[in-house]
């Protein structure tokens, strides 16, 4: 299990990169459009078009990412006052709702895509793409959350099951004021201070 959140977790971390290329370059193209018809009143034609298909596509390849990340919203007044049973059992009712929601969600895109394909359906745009591209690289990133989440649901109940709680809250759970510290690269110790100053 332990190896396939790793698998899960770089392929998540590789998308996400890509996903900042791709934005990148689309601000590349869209500044050397805004230059071409300022200066020369030219245009390349379609870098409105590919903006937009580069924004939903990266979106969805970011998601898992995100999951993974603990980046989600999370209203968490309440939570991380409670025990770590009950910590533990809301983490488990969210994910459980999050693959409910993430499994409606790719069930609606591959009917998207697969009626794209039947139809050949082009975009109405002086670049006519072929839908089914675009539509299948965001089909992709959304079937990537999906099977995020999956994996970290078993995940977490593995772990509980071995009777590791404090380790499944930590892959489920929400992350407090010195996790958050942490990761941001400062020491334990600024994370204590802080948490002691807070109260």
């Amino acid at each position: 299990m332990n190896r396939l959140i790793r698998l899960v977790g770089r392929v998540s971390t590789w998308a996400a990169w890509l996903s900042g290329g791709l934005l990148f370059l689309t601000a590349v193209l869209i500044a050397v459009e805004v230059v071409l018809r300022k200066v020369f009143a030219l245009s390349l034609g379609g870098a409105d078009e590919i903006s937009n298909y580069v924004l939903a596509v990266t979106s969805s390849w970011t998601f898992g990412y995100a999951l993974l990340r603990k980046a989600h919203i999370r209203i968490d007044a309440l939570y991380l006052r409670l025990g770590r049973g009950a910590r533990v059992a809301l983490d488990l009712a969210a994910l459980v709702l999050f693959a409910l929601c993430a499994a409606l969600i790719t069930g609606y895109a591959f009917q998207v895509l697969h009626t794209s394909i039947l139809r050949r359906s082009v975009a109405n745009t002086p670049l006519a793409t072929p839908l089914w591209i675009p539509q299948g690289l965001w089909f992709a990133g959304i079937a990537l959350l999906f099977a995020t989440v999956l994996v970290l649901l078993a995940a977490t109940l593995d772990r509980l099951a071995a009777g590791d709680v404090a380790g499944a809250q930590r892959l489920a759970g929400a992350t407090d004021v010195r996790e958050e510290i942490e990761e941001a690269g400062a020491p334990a110790a600024a994370g204590a201070a802080a948490e002691g100053g807070g109260r």
